[in-house]
């Protein structure tokens, strides 16, 4: 088995692989942030609306993404 050449213009330059890389970062941690925002209206709402259950599955999503950016 031949082990591809990670320098041929085939796959790109290993700056173009760790740009990618670094903008999917980028992208996911803005989208995080998206989510969290709409978390937190969303919990306001079902508070406003005392709507018991959906503020526990969206507190507990927010938990989730809570503990994921701490890890």
């Amino acid at each position: 088995m031949e082990w591809p050449n990670f320098y041929s213009n085939a796959y790109g330059t290993n700056n173009q692989m760790v740009s990618g890389l670094l903008s999917e970062m980028v992208i996911d941690e803005q989208m995080r942030q998206y989510r969290k925002r709409t978390l937190y209206e969303e919990i306001d709402e079902a508070l406003a609306a005392k709507n018991k259950e959906l503020f526990i599955r969206l507190t507990d999503e927010l938990k989730e993404i809570m503990a994921y950016e701490k890890s």
